[in-house]
């Protein structure tokens, strides 16, 4: 009878543990401008050679993280396959080349490697950027 009345009680409240979380596209270098959901979307299709003028890298996670899937499917409405096969074909037909693939689901990771270079752009759950970070954009499952 408890464990009925559980059940009841479990799927008449959603669950919260997959609510949208927010993700924040973002850069160590300030003199990058906070952009439109159109450039985001230009910029991890690959059909943005610049930003404000200047060239850049774009970074993204291991392909098998969570951040990763749920980046591209809130920011493009697709999943980790589909984006690979699109960097495939861009890094192919030489038009682009895909993100740098971070070694590990780590922020300090990510960090580390946009330190390196002013023109880094990096993705990450927006509670893990650092306070010194510039956001461009933040990506939600609404956007």
């Amino acid at each position: 009878m408890i464990g009925l009345f559980l059940y009841a009680f479990l799927m008449s409240h959603p669950s919260h543990s997959l609510a949208a979380e927010q993700y924040a596209i973002f850069s160590l270098n300030n003199s990058f401008e906070q952009m439109s959901v159109f450039k985001a979307r230009k910029l991890y299709r690959g059909k943005a050679k610049s930003l404000n003028g200047q060239r850049f890298e774009l970074a993204d996670w291991p392909a098998d993280s969570q951040e990763r899937e749920e980046f591209y499917r809130y920011l493009l409405g697709k999943d980790t396959a589909q984006m690979n096969a699109h960097w495939a074909a861009l890094s192919f037909s030489g038009k682009a080349r895909p993100p740098k693939e971070i070694s590990n689901s780590e922020i300090d990771s990510l960090i580390a490697w946009m330190e390196q270079k002013s023109n880094r752009i990096g993705y990450a759950p927006i509670e893990a950027i650092p306070t010194n970070a510039n956001v461009l954009f933040v990506v939600s499952e609404g956007n």
